[in-house]
């Protein structure tokens, strides 16, 4: 079923399609914050590993 959504051939994908515009959005606002200097980023004092999604192929 997830396969149908990511694809397009789900009635769901269509519903979400507005959803994934504001996230984008936000995301942009978020990176030119950043980018501004209005935010900034911070650096953990230890290394660390970030494990992606493994289902989604991360």
């Amino acid at each position: 079923m997830i396969e149908k959504i990511w694809s397009g051939q789900s009635l769901l994908w269509i519903l979400l399609l507005p959803l994934s515009g504001l996230y984008g959005l936000v995301s942009n606002l978020i990176r030119l914050s950043y980018r501004l200097g209005l935010r900034k980023s911070w650096r953990a004092p230890v290394p660390v590993v970030v494990v992606g999604n493994l289902t989604a192929g991360g």
